[in-house]
């Protein structure tokens, strides 16, 4: 039997199409494109991803919101201190 690159009768075009059928076309066997597509093994990491984006934006927003009443609240205090006037 001639291998499939030296077949004569077909050539490139007999390898595309016979790529076509095996790696996505053919039902009975699970192919790398469906091998690919149905792997959910980075799936996970993304989630964790985008779960600690979600925090991270979270722990910005309070840290601003409670950085500027913090802030306020000191600078409260210092000018009540500096205003004291002791007997």
């Amino acid at each position: 039997m001639t291998p499939v690159l030296l077949r004569p009768s077909g050539g490139v075009h007999y390898l595309k199409r016979r790529l076509a059928i095996d790696l996505i076309f053919n039902p009975k066997e699970k192919t790398m494109l469906k091998k690919f597509l149905s792997d959910e093994t980075g799936a996970e990491l993304a989630e964790y991803a985008v779960a600690v984006a979600l925090l991270v934006a979270i722990a910005i927003i309070v840290y601003r919101l409670l950085g500027n009443a913090i802030n306020d609240s000191n600078s409260a205090t210092g000018e009540t201190i500096k205003n004291a006037k002791f007997n």
